[in-house]
């Protein structure tokens, strides 16, 4: 068997050094993204954010679709099935990238809670001001989170020690005694979320993109919030309807977000996302971290053995 990889986004070169010296033994090549036929004529393929459609699978050399990390939203898993191409992710809970994430979103709650660009601004203008924009104390402040996998428990475990109080909702409301054990004051299904964001002080979305997500938090759901709320997004961006939460920051009905993923990433250099005060923006980089790097090399390197072995492979998602 030919050992070839193709991955679709370029990596920075000492990542991919790294990469290509834990896999040792294949050809790795990235930015296929643009050279579709180098796509198809590799024995591996690692989207990591291109579009895996059935006219790129059909045809083509390629005997896996191996996800680096969990997201499998651009991936046709209809077409994969029907070509009998293999599609497997990385649980963020066995690469490590729960906590990563977890991290991430941590970093975004602190920073709408204190807006570090006004406070830059302030530094290079000579102000020495404490006391515009006031910071927001976390300790007693609810936060929901949106979507209770690994990375909402693992958000949630991190807010403890903020003396944060917790709410949440997801997909299967769970057993309320479980919610209690578990420091939530209450877990609801989705037909709970107006109730969370109209108590909640900060909203942390890490659910799926699904097409009951797509487009969720829209100007009817923001307009639900608590006043001055803050809204933190780990999932993915097309949950948020941007033009929708710009206008409501705009008219000051919410404090803040926090968004490590967007619509459109890169976004054009224009976007107002870059630029408004009360924006925190991450290159979607929250679950990059040394500690996932090397979880989800193993994880892809033990997939590749088994490939070749003809075992079957982990974590299989089509």
């Amino acid at each position: 068997m030919e050992r070839q990889i193709a991955i679709g986004a370029p990596w920075a070169g000492p990542l991919f050094d790294r990469l290509k010296a834990a896999l040792n033994g294949w050809s790795i090549q990235s930015g296929v993204q643009s050279d579709l036929e180098m796509a198809r004529s590799a024995t591996v393929l690692i989207p990591f954010g291109m579009r895996v459609g059935r006219e790129l699978l059909a045809g083509s050399r390629i005997r896996l679709v191996q996800q680096f990390g969990v997201g499998v939203d651009s991936i046709d898993l209809t077409a994969a099935r029907d070509l009998g191409i293999p599609v497997t992710n990385a649980p963020s809970e066995v690469s490590g990238m729960s906590g990563t994430v977890a991290e991430g979103a941590i970093l975004l709650v602190l920073a709408c809670a204190r807006l570090p660009s006004v406070r830059q601004d302030n530094l290079a203008a000579g102000r020495w001001s404490w006391t515009m924009p006031l910071n927001l104390g976390l300790a007693g402040k609810k936060t929901g989170i949106v979507g209770l996998g690994s990375i909402g428990k693992a958000i949630a475990r991190r807010l403890a020690a903020f003396e944060m109080r917790l709410v949440a909702v997801r997909r299967s409301a769970g057993a309320a005694s479980d919610a209690i054990d578990d420091g939530f004051e209450w877990v609801g299904g989705m037909d709970q979320l107006e109730r969370l964001v109209a108590e909640s002080d900060f909203i942390i979305i890490c659910a799926p993109l699904t097409p009951e997500t797509r487009g969720l938090f829209g100007e009817a759901l923001l307009a639900k919030m608590k006043p001055g709320a803050s809204l933190v997004n780990v999932g993915r961006g097309a949950i948020v309807d941007e033009d929708a939460l710009l206008k409501a920051l705009d008219e000051g009905r919410m404090h803040a977000a926090g968004l490590d993923t967007i619509q459109a990433e890169p976004p054009p250099p224009n976007s107002r996302l870059l630029t408004h005060w009360r924006i925190v923006l991450t290159p979607h980089d929250a679950g990059v971290s040394d500690v996932v790097f090397h979880g989800l090399t193993r994880i892809i390197a033990d997939n590749l053995r088994r490939l070749e072995a003809s075992e079957p492979l982990q974590f299989r998602v089509a």
